[in-house]
């Protein structure tokens, strides 16, 4: 199922060529460049590496830059009000395990967590063609919206435990219904951050290399205690950055001009049918 509303039903949805070409190849060689350089290994996970990029890294400029591949995240989810919140080089690397199954979303306590629309999205841009072999995302379609039985055999996200878990464990394994997205350099799939997802491992000896983009589609319609938490993240211009974004219009970022405010978080999904 594709389109915004294969989006709402099944919690994914793939873009083909997000990117144009001259925009990709400059990512891609940034992406080399950053890759290159040393950087704070807190992000790593077993299966996965994350690194941080704010609103000014040239890596972001190039998606902020390209109001066509925007429109086309937009059109995909039937987003109202796009804001983008953050954005990681996501670097798989080869012969490494699968990254375990696991949900995006920070805040289960909040009753946005149930409604229909996605709070929050992920779109991940991947820079080499990839499958079940070479490390691909796979996703349970639905599980944004309803419990499954692999909920009781997760363990919490970012938790010693799940940095700790068994090769045989069902956090790592193929589940009925799942769906792998093998996609094409250039590609992008887009998640609801409430959506159970995982990768494949790499059995390759290549790098799988992404640019993993977050977005609030529908800001405005946001809790405002929502808006407090996700206008505090250190990815966006601090106000004394803010003038500097006029360039692209403020219509990207998140504006929030009430005091921001952080949520308790709780990465652990109820358990209900």
């Amino acid at each position: 199922m594709s389109g915004s509303s294969g989006f709402a039903v099944e919690g994914f949805t793939t873009i083909p060529a997000l990117f144009e070409e001259r925009n990709l190849r400059e990512i891609e060689r940034q992406v080399q460049r950053q890759l290159s350089l040393p950087h704070d290994p807190i992000m790593n996970r077993v299966g996965n590496d994350l690194i941080p990029l704010r609103w000014n890294d040239a890596i972001v400029t190039r998606l902020l830059e390209e109001t066509s591949a925007l429109d086309r995240i937009r059109s995909a989810v039937a987003a109202a009000d796009l804001r983008w919140i953050s954005a990681y080089i996501s670097s798989k690397g080869g012969s490494t395990p699968a990254l375990l199954w696991h949900q995006d979303w920070w805040c289960w306590d909040h009753a946005i967590s149930f409604a229909p629309a996605a709070p929050q999205i992920a779109v991940l841009c991947y820079l080499s063609d990839t499958d079940r072999q070479t490390g691909a995302l796979r996703v349970l379609p639905g599980s944004h919206r309803r419990g499954l039985p692999i909920h009781a055999e997760l363990p919490e996200p970012h938790s010693a435990a799940a940095e700790q878990l068994a090769p045989d464990h069902p956090a790592l394994g193929d589940h009925e219904g799942q769906v792998t997205l093998s996609l094409s350099r250039g590609d992008a799939a887009v998640v609801d951050y409430r959506l159970l997802h995982g990768t494949h491992p790499n059995r390759s000896l290549l790098r799988r290399d992404a640019l993993l983009l977050s977005f609030a589609p529908n800001w405005r319609s946001l809790p405002e205690s929502i808006r407090a938490h996700l206008a505090m993240h250190p990815a966006l211009p601090s106000i004394d950055e803010r003038p500097a974004i006029a360039r692209w219009g403020e219509e990207i970022f998140p504006r929030y001009d009430g005091t921001p405010a952080s949520l308790q978080i709780n990465r652990v999904a109820p358990l209900h049918g």
